[in-house]
């Protein structure tokens, strides 16, 4: 039976961690459209503590916010016209907040069905992260056969399975960068064929070094700054850059025309609409069961956490010092 309290990691205002405090409030009920769903666990992502501090974000954040947008969990009570799901349906969730908590709300639209075969926390990296790296590789990058794809945070949750998939997908070499020599093992130990550091002073010529032909086709990524523009620079002709995150708060700066001679092309990638195209993420995530339960894709949990560590957590992500998959668990 749903309780009437619950405790969830809030924050009235933005911040550092130190933010986020731990409070008991009142379960909230599922109206029309919506599903209340007891957590299981809570993902932790880049996005978290971006929408935390304040930085850019494509939504607006109302105080009190309870943080946190990826969940999975049990179906506990569903609200009026809701129709696909049912109490005890175990189900991952992407809502605008409300993740951090032992209780959370998502609309109907925003749940997936968690697969028959897949451990439903260890599958959470797949909910958000893996339906990430298989849309910047297959959607927007599309990544062909003989490809050289130059992965950055190679050793986060979105870099360790892009790493992977990169190569299921047939790339002819995968380029890792990442922040520590403990971070660079990570990626080479998951498939990568070298392994850079984007604080060397020379990263650029050092993946030049070590790329098939002294260039890259492809480049995802999630840095700004000005390693957009060095990450352009590496691209031979046809290349293409997918943007999917700005981990440095800095804005590129780049003259796209200087991007013609050479027929570059630019995407981003935001997964939050790719959850209305129910084709890609059935697809996506039958794909990916299946390379799990072959032993082929390695889903790695970096951590887990209970709720009064968030802010703890939060640090070590903002340091750089995690790898994988971050989980908070209520119980």
């Amino acid at each position: 039976m749903t309780r009437n309290a619950m405790r969830a990691v809030r924050i009235h205002s933005h911040g550092g961690p130190e933010a986020m405090v731990v409070e008991e409030v009142d379960v909230p009920t599922p109206q029309r459209g919506e599903v209340l769903i007891r957590v299981t666990a809570a993902g932790v992502n880049w996005a978290d503590a971006a929408r935390r501090s304040g930085e850019h974000y494509p939504f607006p954040t109302q105080f009190p916010y309870t943080v946190g947008q990826e969940l999975v969990g049990t179906v506990e009570a569903v609200g009026p016209e809701v129709t696909a799901y049912k109490p005890g349906d175990s189900v991952f969730a992407l809502p605008d907040g409300g993740a951090y908590a032992e209780f959370a709300i998502a609309a109907e639209h925003e749940l997936i069905r968690v697969p028959d075969g897949l451990g439903p926390v260890e599958g959470l990296a797949l909910a958000v992260q893996g339906l990430s790296a298989y849309g910047v590789l297959k959607d927007a990058a599309r990544v062909q056969p003989g490809d050289v794809v130059l992965v950055q945070a190679a050793a986060g949750g979105v870099g360790l399975l892009a790493v992977q998939l990169a190569k299921l997908f047939g790339a002819g070499q995968v380029i890792a960068s990442a922040s520590s020599e403990s971070k660079r093992a990570i990626a080479l130990e998951h498939g990568a064929d070298a392994a850079v550091d984007p604080n060397s002073g020379s990263w650029a010529d050092d993946i030049r070094e070590v790329a098939r032909g002294g260039a890259v086709d492809v480049v995802l990524e999630m840095t700004g700054g000005p390693t957009f523009s060095e990450s352009v620079a590496l691209l031979r002709q046809f290349g293409r850059i997918v943007v999917y995150g700005n981990a440095s708060s800095e804005p590129p700066s780049y003259d796209i025309f200087a991007a013609m001679g050479r027929n570059l092309t630019l995407r981003t990638f935001f997964l939050i609409p790719y959850l209305t195209k129910q084709d890609f993420v059935r697809d996506a995530l039958e794909e990916m069961v299946a390379l799990v339960a072959e032993g082929k894709l390695k889903l790695v949990i970096g951590g887990r956490y209970t709720l009064e560590q968030a802010q703890e957590m939060h640090v070590l992500l903002e340091q750089r010092a995690t790898s994988g998959k971050l989980l908070l668990l209520p119980a």
